[in-house]
């Protein structure tokens, strides 16, 4: 049985009994608060899952977290909440600087008027970063989505991803561009984007770029999706345009020229082998599931000798959702690539 997500209060005295928390805590206790961190989820158990997340991460970045287990779809109205802080050492004076959060427990009507109770419980005009782990639902609901800051989501746990795809693309729409959009999924694959990238960073191979003919990638059971934004990435700089669509799909090249793009299931890595075959050169990364590095080796095919052949092994950071969200949160800045390459792949999802 999981513990409760901290001290039980009356829905409408949170913020009164936040201010008696505080006068309770004693001297040394800095309030601090940067953003505000809503995380919605329908399963069950997801407040304690999600306190824990909170708890990993609050002390490298201060918040207002509001953590919401919601069930529409039952009967009736029922909302419960907790109140919570989380305290972490600053410095060489003893001073402790903390987070709050404050989680929800709704059910029938009281779930389905979700604005009504984030709104009412935002720290002052901070931005605002709602992180959505369920299926998103048409039609978009604008009042709530035109408020959102930062909108996080992993496309990697989608049932439906073109039917979700497509209502994440309304979303931006009705919020004009607003609403910044951050997929974890993709946020995991920067790393192998990177060393990628990295790969062809000498005029040598810079060159093999426009004569891609296979591209094959290996991935994890529930990783199908991460391995298309791979592809769509991949199309988007390179110029691919889908000719044949389907479970390996067939692009055509910016020379009119074929890429044969294979995917593979296999155990490991969430993203575990990366296979780039050019006119002149195989490029390969790969990372064992335990790994904490990527194995990178390229060499020249069909007697080219203007590639050399190498091995080197690139650091690789943990895949864990923690570290992925600090990451989101630390960025100011947008995806650009991302719409980008998910329309790249429009026809494979």
């Amino acid at each position: 049985m999981s513990l409760p997500p901290g001290i039980p209060v009356p829905i409408g005295a949170i913020e009164r009994e936040l201010g008696r928390l505080w006068e309770q805590s004693g001297q040394g206790k800095t309030r601090a608060s940067l953003i505000n961190l809503a995380i919605y989820s329908e399963k069950q158990d997801s407040l304690a899952v999600n306190s824990d997340v909170i708890r990993k991460i609050a002390g490298e970045h201060a918040m207002r977290s509001l953590i919401i287990q919601a069930d529409p779809a039952a009967a009736g109205s029922h909302a419960e909440a907790w109140i919570n802080m989380h305290c972490y050492l600053r410095g060489t004076h003893g001073g402790e600087v903390c987070s709050e959060q404050i989680s929800f427990q709704l059910s029938g009507k009281a779930a389905r008027s979700l604005q009504s109770v984030v709104f009412s419980h935002l720290d002052s005009d901070l931005p605002l970063v709602l992180w959505w782990q369920s299926d998103f639902r048409s039609p978009v609901n604008g009042k709530l989505w035109r408020w959102v800051d930062r909108l996080l989501f992993d496309s990697s746990e989608w049932k439906s991803p073109g039917e979700q795809f497509d209502l994440i693309k309304r979303i931006a729409d009705l919020t004009e561009a607003r609403t910044i959009l951050c997929d974890l999924n993709w946020a995991r694959s920067l790393p192998l984007r990177k060393t990628l990238a990295g790969v062809f960073d000498t005029p040598a191979t810079l060159e093999e770029l426009c004569s891609i003919r296979i591209l094959q990638i290996d991935y994890a059971p529930g990783s199908r999706i991460t391995a298309l934004l791979l592809v769509g990435w991949l199309a988007d700089r390179l110029g691919w345009n889908c000719s044949s669509p389907g479970a390996n799909p067939i692009f055509e090249n910016a020379r009119g020229g074929t890429v044969e793009v294979t995917l593979r299931e296999t155990n490991g890595a969430s993203i575990n082998a990366l296979h780039v075959e050019s006119t002149k050169g195989l490029f390969t990364v790969r990372r064992d599931s335990e790994s904490d590095l990527y194995a990178v080796t390229t060499k020249g095919i069909n007697g080219a000798s203007s590639i050399p052949e190498t091995n080197t092994v690139v650091r690789a950071p943990k895949e864990e959702t923690s570290e992925l969200l600090l990451s989101e949160l630390a960025r100011g800045s947008r995806h650009p690539l991302y719409r980008r390459a998910v329309q790249a792949i429009t026809d494979l999802v």
